[in-house]
C-alpha cells in the first residue's frame, strides 16, 4: 500500500468543480492521454523540485567494501534513482554494541582512484555500464564472506564481465570452478550464474550502481553501505492510479499543480490566459510545502567543493578535506 488514497480521477473531478475545464473534454480526441500527461508534469514539477522529500525517500540494497575495489553494481537497484542524499557506513564486523556507524557524504561525481588512506567518506550513484568490471580470478580461487568468518582476508574483484559482455556481481561466496561462468548473451538483469560453489548475477548495464571513495584497502574493515536516495518521478498509466508518493496531507499541492496545467492544456484562450499567474500561485505552494519540512533542523554543513591550501605530499593524502587542511 502506497502513501495516497487519492486518485488521479478525484483530483480531475476536484479542479473541475473549481471552474477549471476537464482534460478529458478536450477536442483533440485524446482527453485520456492529456489527463495522463498533465498528471506525469505536475508530478514532475513536486519530485524534481531539488528537496529530500521524506515521502520519496528510498533506501537502496546495502553492499559491503572488498579489498581494492572502488565500484559496486548492485543486483536489482532499479531505475528508480533520481539522486543520492547520503549513505551510512557500518563497521560490519566490529563485535562492539553499538557497532561504529558514520554517515558519508554524496558526490555527484568521484573519479577512479588508486588512494585508499582510512575508512569511507564519499560515495557516488553511477550507470553500471560506466563501473569498473574485471575477468575472472581464475579456477579453484576462494571469495572469502565479507562478514564473520575471514573478513579481512582479500579477496579478488567481485565483479567482472563474462564471455559473452554481461556483467557478473558475486553474490554467493565460495570457491571458483574450472571454466570461466558465462550467462546467455544479453542476459536479463538478475539472472544466476553457477561458478564451483560461487555464484554470479547479472546486473544491466543501464540500472545503478554506487562508487566510494578512498579505495579499501587489502585489509578491513569491512564496511557496510547503505545508500539514501530520492526516487524519480512516477508516471500515470490508468485516471484510478493513487498519486503515490504522495501522502494525503501533501495531495493538496497535486491538486494545485493539475488546475494549473489544466487552464494551460485549455483550448479556450481565456483559460489559458490564467495560467501564467495560476503557475505563480502553484510556485508559492511549492515554496510553503519547503518552508514545512524546513521546520526540522538539519545536520548538513556547507563544505567547500575546493580548497585554498595545495597538497603538499600527494603520497600520503589526496585530496585534502575540511578536518585535514594541510
Amino acid at each position: 500500500m502506497g502513501n495516497s488514497s487519492v486518485s488521479l480521477q478525484s483530483v480531475i473531478d476536484n479542479v473541475v468543480t473549481q471552474g477549471v475545464p476537464s482534460p478529458l473534454a478536450h477536442p483533440s480526441g485524446y482527453g485520456t492521454q492529456l489527463a495522463l500527461e498533465i498528471g506525469d508534469d505536475v508530478m514532475a514539477e513536486l519530485i524534481n523540485e531539488r528537496f529530500n522529500w521524506k515521502w520519496n525517500r528510498k533506501l537502496a540494497p546495502s553492499f559491503c567494501t572488498n579489498s581494492w575495489q572502488q565500484d559496486y553494481a548492485v543486483p536489482g537497484l532499479c531505475n528508480d534513482l533520481a539522486w543520492l542524499e547520503n549513505a551510512d557506513r557500518v563497521d560490519i564486523n566490529n563485535s562492539s554494541d553499538p557497532k561504529p556507524l558514520k554517515m558519508i557524504t554524496a558526490r555527484r561525481d568521484i573519479p577512479a582512484t588508486s588512494y585508499c588512506r582510512g575508512p569511507v567518506t564519499d560515495i557516488c550513484w553511477m550507470f553500471n555500464s560506466e563501473l569498473t568490471f574485471k575477468t575472472w580470478p581464475g579456477p579453484t580461487v576462494t571469495y572469502y564472506p565479507l562478514i564473520g568468518a575471514n573478513p579481512t582476508t582479500q579477496n579478488p574483484y567481485m565483479q567482472i564481465l563474462d564471455a559473452n559482455g554481461n556483467m557478473l556481481v558475486l553474490t554467493t561466496f565460495g570457491i571458483t570452478g574450472t571454466t570461466a561462468p558465462a550467462a546467455t548473451a544479453g542476459a536479463t538483469e538478475g539472472t544466476k550464474v553457477n561458478d564451483g560453489t560461487c555464484i554470479w548475477t547479472v546486473c544491466a548495464p543501464t540500472s545503478r550502481g554506487f562508487r566510494i571513495y578512498p579505495l579499501p584497502g587489502p585489509t578491513g574493515p569491512t564496511w557496510q553501505i547503505t545508500p539514501r536516495y530520492q526516487m524519480i518521478a512516477v508516471t500515470f498509466n490508468e485516471l484510478q492510479q493513487m498519486i503515490d508518493p504522495i501522502p494525503d496531507d501533501q495531495a493538496r499541492h497535486f491538486r494545485r499543480g493539475y488546475r494549473v496545467y489544466a487552464l494551460q492544456a485549455s483550448p479556450n484562450p481565456a483559460d489559458r490566459a490564467r495560467f501564467a499567474d495560476s503557475y505563480n500561485d502553484w510556485m508559492k505552494s511549492l515554496l510553503d510545502i519547503r518552508k514545512e519540512a524546513d521546520k526540522e533542523l538539519n545536520v548538513y554543513a556547507l563544505i567547500p567543493a575546493t580548497f585554498p591550501v595545495d597538497e603538499i605530499y600527494p603520497g600520503l593524502r589526496n585530496p585534502m578535506n575540511p578536518a585535514e587542511p594541510y
